[in-house]
């Protein structure tokens, strides 16, 4: 008897045995990831303490690294997500982060401390970054009715480009170019310390040049869908000019307050981008320099030739604006910023709280004796209390624009049926 089962391609039987030893993984090792125990030791020397974010791929701990006469640091652990360690390709990838992170050593970059295997998973080991990302930042404000000011987005900008051009700029041991092309520069990978330090992050679709092979397959692309460079999206490979693209992006984004290019589906976003028809912010930002706004436009230049060929270029022209008087090097501007985010998010935590009904005493909450009092040495967590909000990325932690691998082969046909609600 003829079944489909028995003219299945290869490829189709390898991915289903693939997806099902992720099942078999997922249901053995899946937990609350929210539930982490406090004190759990990993590799016998990282203490976790608490989530402190999310992603579609990987979970990131605030953690706590002890040695000698009570030193401790605290330091950020990134884990990928239980359901995704039995497919080997995201395996790579976080494994080539971690070695591509290690070589990068910049004040504007994520530094990474450590990279250990504990209980069946991986674990990298990553400085915290006290603050909040740019994605957030741009949110909180927004909701305030408050657009970004210039100088904050030309301080936020030159530190970005900062640690993208360390990276583009990495050689390798023997001293030859060695680039790393970050292929997802966007507004919640850059992360905002809030001593007044930009800090790139998420090096986990990172392409170095001097990999023996690549972890893409032929035909896709990656990175968030709405920073990426038009030729990106026609199967060209990533490249300097396309970094810089996807950095024209955010800067438009946080002169506007709107992403570049957005649709109801992805398809729809495609186009947009592949036309690069970028609205001119000239009427809605009058405060705005014309070289800022020169500088954001040649920057989204549809040919990657037109475009700024290294970072460098662009700072330099975005210190001269810096030079003019409005300060926007100073760090306290970005401080600033960080700080009226942060007070932006107790009020709204307060508010939310102070509108809730006090929940009803329940028996088991009666204590059955008396109530010593709390220790001097300890924490009390309220309820409902928030946990802070911690700048750590995690492998893109803003919701509707995903990380994607999508055929660019597929996207030139037109009957694609992507006209579901963008996510």
């Amino acid at each position: 008897m003829w079944s489909a089962s028995a003219r299945r391609a290869p490829w189709v039987a390898a991915v289903a045995e693939t997806m099902t030893k992720a099942s078999v993984v997922l249901s053995q090792q899946v937990t609350d990831t929210r539930r982490v125990a406090s004190g759990e030791l990993i590799d016998g020397k990282y203490e976790l303490v608490e989530v402190a974010g999310e992603g579609g791929m990987a979970t990131v701990f605030r953690a706590v690294t002890r040695g000698a006469a009570g030193f401790q640091r605290t330091v950020a652990i990134k884990r990928i997500r239980p359901e995704f360690r039995a497919l080997r390709n995201y395996i790579d990838m976080f494994i080539e982060e971690a070695r591509v992170g290690s070589e990068l050593a910049h004040p504007n970059i994520v530094q990474i401390h450590d990279f250990c295997s504990f209980n069946g998973g991986y674990y990298l080991i990553m400085e915290w970054v006290d603050g909040i990302d740019l994605g957030t930042l741009q949110g909180v404000l927004a909701s305030a009715g408050k657009p970004l000011p210039w100088p904050l987005v030309v301080a936020v900008s030159i530190g970005a480009l900062r640690g993208l051009g360390a990276a583009h700029d990495r050689r390798s041991r023997d001293g030859a170019p060695a680039p790393v092309i970050h292929r997802d520069v966007s507004p919640h990978n850059l992360l905002l310390d809030a001593s007044g330090v930009v800090k790139l992050s998420d090096f986990g679709l990172a392409r170095a040049r001097d990999r023996a092979y690549s972890l893409t397959i032929p035909g896709t692309v990656k990175g968030k869908l709405s920073y990426l460079a038009p030729e990106v999206t026609l199967g060209k490979p990533n490249s300097i000019a396309s970094d810089l693209f996807s950095m024209g992006a955010v800067i438009w984004e946080m002169l506007s307050g709107r992403r570049l290019f957005d649709a109801r589906n992805d398809l729809e976003v495609f186009k947009k981008i592949r036309a690069c028809d970028v609205p001119s912010l000239e009427a809605e930002r009058p405060d705005a320099p014309p070289a800022l706004l020169a500088l954001m436009k040649r920057s989204l230049s549809l040919l990657p030739a037109a475009r700024f060929q290294h970072a460098r270029e662009m700072i330099a022209e975005l210190q001269h604006l810096g030079r003019s008087g409005a300060g926007a090097e100073d760090p306290a501007v970005i401080t600033a910023a960080v700080g009226e985010a942060r007070a932006l998010q107790r009020a709204r935590a307060e508010a939310r709280a102070a509108s809730q009904p006090p929940r009803p005493p329940r028996p088991t909450d009666a204590p059955a004796g008396p109530v010593a009092p709390p220790s001097s040495g300890g924490v009390e967590l309220l309820a409902e209390e928030e946990p802070p909000p911690a700048a750590q990325a995690t492998d893109g932690d803003a919701a509707p624009s995903v990380v994607i691998e999508i055929s660019a082969a597929d996207l030139l046909v037109e009957p694609i049926p992507l006209d579901r609600p963008k996510r």
